[in-house]
């Protein structure tokens, strides 16, 4: 009479993992170049936002190596 449901887990596709870390790294390294810059404009160039903009730059920039790495890995391994 009291039969518990096993959930079973949910399958993941390798694709959507790394598609996953890809945006969290968007999210995260972005927002540290953009926090970064902040800091460097409150402190050193007052009038100027131009740090903002290298900081996210930079942070984009860098998730964007690690996750055309992270792609590059998968196809190099399903090949």
């Amino acid at each position: 009479p009291d039969k518990k449901k096993v959930q079973e887990p949910i399958v993941r596709s390798p694709e959507s993992i790394i598609q996953d870390k890809c945006i969290t790294d968007f999210c995260l390294k972005g927002g540290s170049g953009l926090l970064i810059g902040g800091v460097v404009t409150l402190f050193f160039t007052r009038p100027q936002t131009y740090p903002l903009w290298l900081g996210l730059g930079v942070g984009m920039g860098v998730a964007y190596d690690c996750c055309n790495a992270r792609w590059r890995a998968y196809d190099a391994q399903t090949r």
